[in-house]
């Protein structure tokens, strides 16, 4: 079923629209204001906005320029007064499908609702005949990639659990979401938790729940995400910074179903299929004894590698366009292209933050470029200044040599220590260790 979000605060409006898209076949969710709209379409992901352009709190344009900016792929129709048309236009400009004057009849809806159908299937029609794959925020035009989302598809239909395996920056995320939305539970909640991102104590918490004084600072019961993911998708996102003690604990739900809050005696179950996914080798963990080896088997009973970008350069260029066209449009910004040498230059760049490095870049190139097509010179100076080392260049390095260039190499791509440890499997402290061994600042 398709989803539909009403961004306005006319209560007619909005209950007028709603029995409409209801009966056309739409879940339908509404918010009264600019910033609860934000906060509901990021949470619904709606495949529809009904955007006001005025609302109490912030102007309708600047809700469009969030929703564009997410990525997310949905359609807006804005709907504005005859003396707002100007303005009306300017947001399909900048992304919105098209608008709805006020006051409008069903029939205009209608005609709308049938263009974006008939948009979508020209668009899938396409992508078929040049060999793309685009759904959800996933673009790609490479043949693994299709196989392995075509294996994924076929997964999303059990309640198999899956590990999705891969870089940073390869769309692991991406492709959770998506098997969710393929999958029989796409109308429940899908609902992350970042293992990564937390201290243990936090993170069981998290996961689990508490109940009111469990802890130094549990003042009140909380509710587990495992509990919120009920009928719905749980998304373990680097789940091999699970701690030891938490580990056995997930074990336990995956083969039972059943768990405890913590500080609580009471055994809670719920039904909800679980997605994880990792950036680092858990055989390797496992034989380092940091993972349970049994946790790793009950993980993998799917298992589906995403390959770096680097491994799929057919992709760049499809993925450099698509990105272009959307910040141009989101940054109201004339760009003609891209130069064929620079799309050369980056399909030779070895993109250790994969697609999300390449998005930044796109970006950063679009709003600083003085060119009406973009140079390499735009790129990001590491990138516009990569130069690929032949074979008769290469010479042989020892070994500490190699560590010292791949974490040099490493840091200079990534945001912070933090990122950098976990692009090169191993925690701050011995990144650190590393940096005062080689004199790296």
């Amino acid at each position: 079923m398709q989803r539909a979000l009403l961004i306005d605060d006319d209560r007619n409006i909005v209950q007028t629209l709603a029995i409409y898209l209801e009966e056309k076949g739409f879940a339908v969710t509404a918010a009264g204001s600019a910033r609860d709209g934000i906060a509901r379409f990021l949470e619904y992901r709606p495949d529809l906005v009904l955007l006001d352009l005025r609302l109490p709190d912030l102007d309708g344009l600047d809700v469009l320029r969030q929703i564009v900016a997410s990525a997310i792929p949905t359609q807006v129709i804005i709907i504005t007064a005859h003396a707002a048309v100007e303005t009306a236009v300017s947001a399909v400009k900048m992304g919105a499908f098209d608008y709805l004057p006020k006051p409008f009849v069903p029939g205009q809806l209608d005609l709308l609702l049938e263009k974006i159908v008939q948009f979508q299937d020209l668009k899938k029609e396409v992508a078929r005949l040049k060999g793309i794959f685009e759904e959800g925020n996933l673009l790609t035009c490479s043949r693994l990639m299709r196989q392995i989302l075509a294996t994924a598809r076929q997964a999303a239909d059990s309640n198999a659990i899956v590990l999705i395996s891969g870089e940073s920056g390869t769309g692991k995320g991406l492709l959770a979401r998506l098997m969710h939305t393929w999958s029989q539970r796409a109308r429940g909640p899908f609902i992350t938790v970042d293992c990564a991102g937390l201290q243990e104590n936090l993170l069981e918490s998290d996961l689990f729940g508490h109940v009111k004084g469990a802890f130094t600072g549990a003042l009140r019961d909380k509710t587990g995400k495992l509990s919120l993911a009920e009928k719905g998708t749980i998304f373990l996102d680097e789940v091999s910074e699970i701690p030891p003690v938490v580990q056995g604990k997930l074990l336990r739900f995956l083969q039972q179903r059943e768990y405890e809050r913590v500080g609580d005696t009471q055994t809670l179950t719920v039904d909800a299929r679980v997605i994880a996914a990792t950036n680092k080798d858990l055989d390797e963990l496992v034989g380092d004894g940091t993972y349970r080896r049994d946790l790793y088997f009950r993980l993998k009973v799917v298992e589906i590698f995403l390959p770096p970008l680097r491994e799929r350069p057919e992709d760049i260029s499809l993925l450099v366009d698509h990105h272009l066209r959307r910040y141009a449009q989101l940054n109201n910004k004339q760009v003609k292209g891209i130069e064929p040498a620079t799309i050369q230059h980056m399909q030779n760049y070895p993109w250790p933050g994969n697609v999300r490095e390449l998005i930044n870049a796109v970006e950063r190139a679009l709003i600083l470029s003085p060119h009406p097509r973009i140079q390499t010179s735009d790129l990001p100076p590491h990138i516009a200044g990569y130069r690929q080392v032949s074979p008769n260049e290469a010479c042989l390095s020892s070994l500490a040599e190699m560590e010292k260039k791949h974490i040099q190499e490493v840091m200079l791509h990534t945001s912070s220590l933090d990122e950098a440890a976990r692009v090169l499997g191993i925690n701050t402290a011995t990144l650190w260790r590393k940096r005062k061994q080689y004199h790296l600042d």
